[in-house]
Parts: C-alpha cells; structure tokens; sequence
C-alpha cells in the first residue's frame, strides 16, 4: 500500500468564509429588512479589510436604493479600530472624515460613511496645471484646517500620543532592519545613529500639530456629496508631531511625483498659508523648506523599510515599483541638505548627513541600482 498524504485544509479560506458569513449576519441586523449587496475593495498596506454595502431599494425609495456605505473589518485590530473611532471623533471638528454609521469593536465590523471612488490620485490624471494646482491648494488647506486643532485637546482628550524619540527611530529602523539587507549592504553604525540622532533632535524641536501621518493621494478623496471637499481617510495612526510631516507626505508622495521646483512652490505656498491661520512656524519660507525636508529623509527611511516589509513578510511585491520615486525622494532631500552646510541650520546635523550621504552614494546607490533596476523594473 503506498502513503498518501491527504492535502492539508486550506485554514486561511475557512477563515474567511466564516468571516464574511458573520459579517453578513451583522449587517442583516444593522440594516434590518434593507437587502443588501457587497462588494469587497481592494486591500492596503493593513491587514483590514473594506467592502462596499449597496442597500437594494424600491423603485418608489431613491433615497435607500442609492444608500452606500464603506464596511471597516478588522478581525484581529480591535485597538486600531477603536483608535479610528477616537481619531475620526476628534478630526471631525476640523476637517471632512467619514461619519460614523453603526459599530462592533467586539466583533470588529464598522460602517462608515461613502465618500465615493475618486482618490485625490485620480483628480490629477489628465488635470491641467492650474487644476492641479488648485487641488492640492485644497489638500494644504485641509491640513492647515486639522494642524489649528489644539494639541492640548487631542492630547488629554483624545488621548493622542506623542510622535516621540523612540517612534521616530523605531520607524527609521525600518531601513535598516529591512532595506539595507534585502540590497546586501553592511550598514555602517557609526554614521547611521550620528544621522538618526541628529534628526530626531531636529525634528523634535519643530512646533507640534496633529499628525495624520499617512497624508497623501489614495488617504484623500473627493466627495461624492460634494464634489468641492476632501475627504479624508485612514488616519487612526494619528499623533502629535512636527508640523512638517503630513506635508512631506502630500507634496513627495510615493505614487505621483511633480518637479522639485513646483514642490518647492508648494512647501512655500504651505507656509503662508500657516501663517494665515495664525499656527506657529517658522521665521521664513527657506526655514520651513529645511524642516521640510529634514522630515522628508527621516520619512523616507521609513517608507523604504515598509515597502520592503512589505514584500518580503506580507508578499504585498505591488510596493516594489513604488520604490524608485522614494529612493529619488530621499536622495534629493540628502542632497539638499548637505549643500546647506555653513549657510542654515544646524551644523551638527549637516555634517551627519554630508557624511551620510556620502556613504549613501557610494554604497547604498550602487547596490540599490542593481537590485532593483536590473531585478524589478
């Protein structure tokens, strides 16, 4: 008799067919005799996932046969669930986030409010200068709106948590723990805890707003109920922080890339416009711009590693062609900052990052270029 092994149950499929089946139960007793459709959307970077509910009217009720709602289901993030409840109650004093509309942090279902399907991402395409220019005016807008709620509430109220020294280098570490060997490169410590250090120190110093901190073209959408708004999505990583980061975010996103002169215009435009509100900032434009970008490296470190983590842990390979806009992100911002020495800023810093960049250059780019120019794109 010959040993056949019986293929083993494909448990991940179970657990997904008896997820959706209690998530169908819930909404049958959310949305009471409302049949429904779902439709499940694309997922993210997280291991939540969104469908679409359609509620399936009458002829003679236009108002439940075109209800649609977003579906939130977070099997094993009860935390992050309910932090997105806290975060979406106190951003929506300022700025346009989904309404909640019913809620099981047990069971880890939420209904959200639709705001359509056109990302910020999708405005751009085939938008004239003047148009692009006016959405992202608009983006900067809402921002300036979020950064002018008061820290102190979101603190004690909200309980939001600071964009600490240990967040900060926790995430950089992202680049060294997942970038840097997936390239082959040995890592030189000594230059790399001088920059992480003196980034932290600069960043840290820089006036403190709420932080969405994932502030970019698919997290923006426009609102189907109002075509004129954004709206504004996945923010329950919130915290308080330099007022620079969402910023970076927005004008060096990983998935659209503009001229540096145009970003430039922009980080110029932003600081007017902060000072319009009446938020603390800094003495001139070229100050903000080197905050600007000492935040940009810091994330940029950051969103390598991710992007990395991504692949290897999750087998999410779609970030991989995303990575040479954030490689050609940070390199600038490296650049930009080690022309600066002797003329702005702190001196400290732009030695650190001369002698990082420098390393970067002639050690990072190298084997960055054969990985992935030759193997990815």
């Amino acid at each position: 008799m010959t040993d056949q092994t019986l293929p083993a149950p494909d448990v991940t499929t179970d657990f997904t067919d008896l997820r959706e089946q209690q998530l169908q139960s819930w909404l049958a007793q959310i949305f009471v005799d409302q049949p429904f459709t779902l439709e499940s959307l694309p997922g993210d970077a997280s291991a939540r996932r969104y469908h679409r509910i359609q509620l399936v009217g009458n002829h003679t009720d236009e108002v439940t046969k075109t209800a649609r709602y977003i579906v939130m289901d977070s099997a094993d993030e009860q935390d992050a669930m309910q932090q997105f409840i806290t975060v979406a109650k106190l951003m929506s004093q300022a700025i346009n986030v989904p309404e909640l509309i019913a809620q099981d942090i047990e069971k880890g279902f939420l209904v959200l409010q639709d705001f359509g399907a056109v990302e910020f991402a999708h405005l751009l395409v085939g938008a004239t200068p003047a148009q692009v220019n006016e959405y992202y005016q608009s983006a900067m807008e809402t921002l300036v709106a979020l950064q002018q709620i008061p820290v102190e509430t979101a603190r004690s109220q909200y309980q939001l948590p600071d964009y600490d020294a240990a967040m900060l280098n926790r995430e950089m570490d992202l680049f060294s723990e997942w970038f840097i060997p997936h390239i082959g490169v040995t890592l030189d410590t000594s230059l790399w805890e001088n920059l992480k250090s003196a980034l932290i120190e600069e960043i840290l110093l820089q006036p403190q707003v709420i932080v969405h901190r994932d502030y970019h073209s698919r997290n923006l959408m426009q609102d189907q109920a109002d075509n004129a708004r954004l709206g504004v999505i996945d923010f329950q990583d919130a915290v308080i922080g330099a007022h620079s980061y969402d910023l970076v975010s927005l004008l060096r996103d990983a998935y659209v890339e503009w001229p540096e002169p145009k970003v430039m215009q922009w980080i110029h435009d932003f600081w007017q416009l902060q000072k319009q509100a009446g938020l603390i900032t800094t003495d001139s434009a070229k100050q903000f711009e080197s905050q600007v970008n000492i935040m940009g490296v810091q994330r940029h470190l950051k969103v390598l590693g991710i992007f990395i983590r991504l692949y290897k842990r999750d087998g999410k390979n779609r970030y991989l062609a995303d990575i040479p806009k954030v490689m050609r992100d940070f390199l600038f911002e490296l650049d930009w900052l080690s022309s600066q020495i002797n003329t702005q800023g702190n001196a400290c810093l732009q030695q650190a990052v001369l002698l990082f960049n420098e390393w970067v250059r002639d050690n990072v780019l190298p084997a960055y270029q054969t990985k992935f120019v030759q193997q990815y794109i």
